[in-house]
Order: structure tokens, then sequence, then C-alpha cells
């Protein structure tokens, strides 16, 4: 989609309006046609509070010039980032539905800085589809939006650039869960990982099987060892502030397909495994614009990319295996593989790159779906001071998370074993049991794990979303690895 500043209307010929109203009913754009439709829509209900409404007409004109679609979106009093990107998704999804090709809406008042970016955030974020697979689709001709605006040049330039490169990575965090596991295969995952490094100047590390076997990842391996395909642990190392000793990694769940292995998912539960690597998705996508951005702060990904499948070879429960870190874990059940897969790229992130922060996205639990549904991500961590970070950084990104207990004494038999060091599955709490399980393996470190299991992927055409990956937790770290930047001593 084409952005366009505008301070007047001379050269922008439009086909749909966006108007906004707040919670007072005031529009955006006060002209007598609009009010009166306005009032119209308002008496019988269609607008009011937050809603979006749209409609197509042929006597519509804006200064003297005709166009033919109409959409009001409602603005909340005190409305967040997200609410922002929410209304003006929906306005975007009720444009797509009249056809409207060239959009224009106003940025005029003196909070414009607050929610523009939140706004064309929502816009972008909507107009995606993945439909690379349908031979018989219809043209999408390329939508054009006009701004008018007061902000100058240089600001509206800077926010277009933020809010485009957010979009981007986001879209690629989609295309990556979107794409069916016979194409996004370990290998494929790590090949678009290299090409994301190579774009941006990170460095990139594949560890194949005989790499992971030398470090002791059997915890890892023992996830992949059913499939045909071949383990990819994939490291991007971006170093923006060399002569800084902190470090975040960001660890992402790469299952590229989970059947459940010998603990075996039902078919309908099955379906959507390939997009089991959202995690994943979300972490490599994040480090193509955290490197774009050229942010001043040292960032390590680390991602175990592996299926989980059923073989001779497959992991069986009762097995047991050593981790990298040295602890033995009971195989209760094959089905919680992503936490053994992430033990030992959670390790390797400490003890081979020097990580000094973790935070770690995973499609991890059922049980965080159960407790959250899917519009919210939950959030553990055993550090208050980077808990309050991921808060922030939320809010920035528009994206809903909450935080969820450890359990501290309360929990400690949750993932207790009478044949090993600790079992990969707890009997309850699942969420606050796998996230213990990873708590295990930090050594200590200050650490966040996001389970976006319910987040990750949405079931309808709606708002920001289009059926599939959502992109989720992809602009969060960017944005809490932009809050943990430090500033440059000016000598």
């Amino acid at each position: 989609m084409q952005i366009q500043r505008l301070v007047d209307l001379e050269d922008y010929e439009f086909d749909t309006l966006l108007v906004t109203y707040n919670h007072k009913n005031r529009l955006s754009i006060e002209l007598g046609k609009v009010s009166e439709i306005f009032e119209s829509l308002q008496a019988d209900g269609l607008v009011g509070g937050s809603k979006v409404y749209g409609l197509r007409g042929k006597d519509f004109s804006y200064q003297g010039q005709p166009y033919y679609n109409l959409i009001f979106i409602g603005i909340p009093e005190k409305a967040t980032p997200r609410r922002f990107q929410l209304q003006f998704g929906q306005a975007m999804k009720e444009a797509k539905r009249f056809h409207g090709k060239n959009l224009l809406m106003t940025a005029i008042g003196e909070d414009v800085s607050y929610w523009l970016s939140s706004a064309m955030k929502g816009l972008l974020l909507a107009d995606y589809s993945f439909d690379k697979y349908i031979s018989d689709k219809p043209e999408s001709p390329e939508l054009h939006l006009g701004i008018l605006t007061g902000i100058d040049s240089a600001s509206f330039k800077k926010e277009e650039q933020y809010t485009r490169m957010m979009a981007k990575a986001v879209t690629t965090a989609r295309d990556l869960v979107n794409e069916p596991a016979n194409v996004m295969t370990p290998a494929a995952l790590a090949a678009k990982a290299k090409e994301i490094c190579e774009k941006n100047n990170i460095k990139c590390t594949i560890l194949e099987k005989q790499d992971c076997e030398a470090l002791g990842m059997n915890s890892y391996l023992a996830v992949a060892r059913g499939s045909k395909q071949s383990a990819k642990f994939i490291v991007m190392e971006y170093n923006g502030r060399v002569t800084d000793d902190e470090k975040i990694a960001l660890i992402g769940k790469g299952l590229c397909f989970d059947s459940g292995g010998y603990n075996l998912k039902p078919g309908n539960a099955m379906k959507g495994m390939h997009g089991d690597m959202g995690g994943a998705a979300a972490v490599i996508a994040a480090m193509g614009a955290i490197a774009e951005a050229k942010l001043g702060i040292n960032v390590t990904a680390v991602i175990p990319a592996c299926e989980n499948m059923i073989s001779g070879k497959a992991m069986k429960p009762g097995d047991i295996v050593k981790s990298m870190n040295g602890k033995y874990i009971e195989v209760v059940n094959t089905d919680a593989e992503g936490r053994m897969a992430l033990i030992d790229a959670i390790t390797y992130a400490i003890r081979e790159c020097g990580a000094t922060t973790l935070i770690d996205v995973a499609t991890l639990t059922g049980a965080c779906v159960v407790a959250l549904g899917d519009r919210y991500t939950g959030a553990f961590s055993n550090s208050d001071e980077l808990m309050s970070k991921i808060v922030q950084a939320s809010i920035l990104a528009g994206e809903n998370i909450w935080r969820l207990p450890m359990g501290d004494e309360e929990y400690d038999n949750l993932n207790a074993s009478t044949v090993a060091d600790i079992a990969n599955c707890g009997k309850k709490c699942g969420a606050t049991a796998a996230a213990r399980f990873l708590g295990e393996f930090v050594e200590k470190k200050p650490w966040v794990h996001l389970d976006i299991a319910g987040t990750s992927e949405s079931d309808e055409d709606t708002e920001i979303y289009s059926k599939g990956g959502t992109g989720a937790a992809t602009m969060l770290l960017y944005e809490v690895v932009k809050l943990m930047e430090k500033p440059y001593k000016s000598y």
C-alpha cells in the first residue's frame, strides 16, 4: 500500500473516505453530508461507541470531489495503541469489502503523534492475505492511502518508515507460519533465517545434527529423532554495540510440524500444527527489524528447528534423556516436546553465546489457550524488572499480554520425577508447569517466557488479522529490545 502525506486535496483523487468519531461523537471531518449520514446511522444504532461501519453510495462528495465509500471509525476514550490498530484494521476490511482503492483520512490535532503510527499499522496489517497457492485468484490492485495532516514532512516520513518496518516484520512472520509443513521444513526455515541475515549484516550459524551431538543437545535431538527431516539449530547474532558485555537472547520454538509423537494428537488437533514454529517465526522476523533499525544493542536469536514425528527412532514415553545443561529428563509425554527443544536452546544461549537476558517465545501449551483465549499472550518471568519492560513494550506494540504465576514454592513439585531430575510434563497447571520446566534451565538469568499458543493464529478474517498466522510477538520483541538500548556516552 502506498502512503502519501497530503497538505491539500488538489492532486489526490479518492474513492473511500475514512471518518473517525470520538466518545462525544465528534467527527474528524465536519461536513454537512457526512454529519447528516452519521446522525442517521446513529439513530439506527449502526454507529456509536467503538463501532466501525461502512456504506457505499453514489452521491458522496468532499470539497467538490465525488467518492463512493464512507467508513466511520469509532475511537473510544483513552484508546490504546492496540485499539487504534484494531479499529483502523476493521476499517481496512470494510474498504476492501467495498473494493476501495484510494483511501483518504485526516490526522489533525495535538495528539496525532500518539495514534497515527498505530492507525497506519492497523491499515497495513489488515491488508494481508496468504494466497500464493490459489491459482485462480482475482487481481488485487495496489491500494493508496492519502493522509491529510499538518505533521511536518520529516516527522511523517519517520513515522511511516517505522510503521512499514513493523508491518513488514509481521508479514514475514505470518508468511513463515502460513507455509505448509511440506514447504516450511527445518531446512527451509534455516534458509529463510540465513536470507534475512545476509540482507541485514547479521552473523548466521546453522548447527547440524553432529554439531548438536558434540554439544550434548540430547533433549532437542530426542524431539527431532523421529523425523526424516534433518534438524537445523539456527543461531543469528546481531552486534549493535560490540563494546557492551550484555546480550539479549531471543529464543523461538521451531517445531515445523508436531504430530504429538507417540502421544499422538487427535486428528482435528493436528490440523494447523505446521504453525507450531510461530515462536521461531516471530524471533526471525524481529531480528530482521532490529538489524534494519540499527539498534545499539547486542541480540542473539537461537531457534531449535525440527519436527516431532513417529518412527522406530522416535522418543517414547518413559525415555530418559540428558539435556545440554546436564539434567536428566523423564519423557512423560512426547507431545510436551517444545519445552525439550527450548531448554537446550536456552543452555546454548547462556553457555555458548554469553546471553545475560533471556526471552523465549513458543506456541507451548493448550492450557494457556484455555486460560487466556486467543487475544492474550501468557507471560511468565523470574524478574519483575524485565517483566515491566515487557509490559511497556506490549503497550507500544499493541499486543495484549497477561502475566501468569510461576507459583514459587507452592508449585515446586509440578514436574517432579521419581526416576530422573525432572519430568517434561506436570499433572496439573499446564501452562505454569511448562514455564517452571523452562525456568529450571535459565541459570538465574533474567528471563521471560511468552506462551503464544492462543495468539499465534487466527480462526477468522477480522480487524488486523487474516485467517492463519498473526505474527504474534514480533512487534513486542522489537519494542522490548529497543527499550533495553542504552544511551551512548558522549566524550
